[in-house]
């Protein structure tokens, strides 16, 4: 994305709810005293702010409605928090185990995904499938259970944009119409 300059293939909707999903892991994470939870997911908001921050400055997303959807989980996850931590538990399993399906519908419509990285959603298989396992280790199922829904989609995701680089190369405009 950084390198091409383009967000071509990357779903918008996808980056602002994994954005969303790991800023809700992060509440979730201190008020769980899981400091482990609360280190990779601010690392993770970080990875996935760098491509909204690409998304805003192409063009792709206004900065408005950016920070108005973060803004808003941020006040959801306190009000969450406030009521009980199970319900913020089960708030971040709904938000981070489907942040990802946005971007596997987009994977699933277009063969052009020059803009998405096959060593990124390869990492994200193996991530996923590493916080599956933790989350079994210590008991907590609102961390294990999201990448139950993220390691098959990712790799869905890896095995298109494969697809899509083969076809289209390192072109960032697609030669043919999106497949439907």
């Amino acid at each position: 994305m950084v390198r091409r300059n383009t967000v071509e293939g990357i779903s918008v909707p996808s980056q602002l709810q994994n954005v969303s999903g790991s800023i809700l892991w992060v509440v979730y994470g201190i008020a769980s005293s899981t400091h482990l939870v609360v280190l990779a997911n601010l690392m993770t908001i970080c990875g996935f702010g760098t491509v909204v921050f690409m998304q805003v400055r192409l063009k792709a997303v206004s900065a408005v409605r950016a920070l108005t959807v973060e803004i808003s989980v941020v006040l959801a996850a306190l009000i969450a928090l406030a009521i009980s931590r199970d319900l913020l538990g089960a708030i971040a399993v709904a938000v981070g185990a489907t942040g990802i399906v946005p971007q596997v519908i987009r994977a699933a419509k277009t063969s052009h995904l020059v803009g998405i990285s096959v060593v990124t959603f390869i990492m994200v298989v193996t991530m996923s499938a590493s916080w599956g396992i933790y989350g079994l280790m210590i008991d907590d199922l609102y961390v294990a259970l999201p990448n139950v829904v993220i390691v098959p989609s990712a790799l869905f995701i890896s095995i298109r944009a494969i697809q899509s680089h083969k076809r289209y190369g390192s072109s960032t405009t697609a030669d043919a119409a999106p497949a439907r």
